[in-house]
């Protein structure tokens, strides 16, 4: 009877151990998969975002564009009043006009001092020339001395002549504003007529960037000050997903490393990432406000999720996204990274090099 009824108790011991062991190892392999893959699900869609704005003032013309308007790099977005412009334009390019026929006048003013300074010098070679003749004719009595006194008179005055000529073609060259061979008259009203035809140009304002126009609430007649952002563009050209991750988990992330994205816009559908960086300072934990002195700068600000728990801070982890896609600015997202996977720097250096293209609007 009582080894009868140990069996059954035996075997519900087994059971229970092979429970456990499989519990423990079900737990070690998500663990184990946690540490390999690290997630999480506090991630955001971004793009960059370019405030368009006037580099000079004027009033709104035309406006070639629609809120949430696809745009290429380079369209035309709209038009300020170019007319004040172009009349400044106009005096400039007058002045030029002036400067060079005063530069003309200058050169002739310098070839007439010049012209006097050769004169003046044959003078003063004779009248010199002339004194030195007669010095040595005084001991003899040859001539007198009045004629001597009036001959070294007239030599000095000769050698002052040619000083003041010198002088003149001095003040001339000056005039004329010529430097190491440039012309400084001419290039000062030349810079003043490209300056307002730049403003000429500034007032034909372009996309600087492939993206969507957002946010556009103004109509021509409206005035625009320079400086002063009239809508946004979201650009295009390249997406990435801000994803907070606790820094327990950063020590196994690292640049290049891909990365599996869901979009909570497209259930059931996998876009691929590369890690491009993480963040190394965030808004400290009970930071007041961002006012805060000390110079932390703009950081990024990650809310503790409870107040009375010892939390892990999370840092943002940037995440390019690779491939086509209906992205939206501030979507949410869910992310895997995945750490065995070795550092593509050609990659990301391929992604990396859209979002660093420089732009200079055409100067038409």
């Amino acid at each position: 009877m009582n080894s009868d009824s140990q069996k059954p108790r035996l075997l519900v011991w087994f059971l229970r151990l092979v429970i456990v062991a499989a519990a423990a190892l079900v737990v070690f392999a998500v663990w184990q998969n946690l540490q390999t893959f690290p997630r999480t699900e506090d991630a955001q869609v971004r793009a960059n975002v370019v405030g368009v704005a006037p580099q000079v003032g004027g009033s709104i013309t035309r406006i070639h564009v629609t809120d949430n308007q696809a745009v290429k790099r380079g369209d035309l977005l709209f038009e300020l009043d170019a007319r004040p412009y172009e009349a400044s334009a106009a005096q400039a390019k007058a002045h030029l006009e002036l400067i060079g026929l005063d530069v003309n006048a200058f050169r002739d003013e310098i070839a007439a001092a010049e012209a006097t300074l050769r004169e003046r010098r044959a003078k003063a070679d004779y009248a010199d020339s002339h004194y030195q003749r007669l010095q040595p004719l005084l001991a003899g009595n040859f001539t007198s001395p009045d004629r001597v006194q009036r001959a070294q008179t007239d030599a000095e005055s000769a050698r002052a002549l040619v000083r003041e000529a010198e002088a003149a073609v001095e003040r001339a060259r000056n005039k004329l504003g010529e430097f190491d061979g440039r012309n400084t008259r001419v290039e000062h009203a030349a810079a003043a007529l490209r300056d307002f035809e730049l403003k000429v140009s500034y007032c034909k304002v372009y996309a600087p960037c492939d993206g969507y126009v957002t946010n556009l609430q103004i109509a021509p007649g409206t005035y625009a000050s320079a400086g002063e952002q009239i809508f946004s563009l979201v650009d295009s050209s390249i997406w990435f997903v801000l994803a907070n991750f606790r820094e327990t988990d950063l020590r196994r992330i690292q640049p290049g490393q891909s990365a599996r994205v869901y979009l909570m816009s497209q259930r059931g559908k996998v876009v691929s990432g590369i890690v491009q960086g993480i963040s190394k300072a965030v808004y400290p934990l009970g930071t007041a406000s961002k006012a805060t002195p000390g110079g932390e700068g703009v950081f990024s600000q990650v809310q503790p999720t409870f107040d009375f728990v010892q939390l892990a801070q999370r840092f943002p982890v940037r995440i390019l996204l690779e491939g086509e896609g209906d992205f939206r600015m501030g979507g949410r997202a869910a992310v895997i990274v995945d750490t065995r996977s070795a550092a593509d720097t050609g990659r990301l250096d391929k992604l990396q090099s859209l979002e660093q293209r420089g732009f200079i609007p055409p100067a038409k």
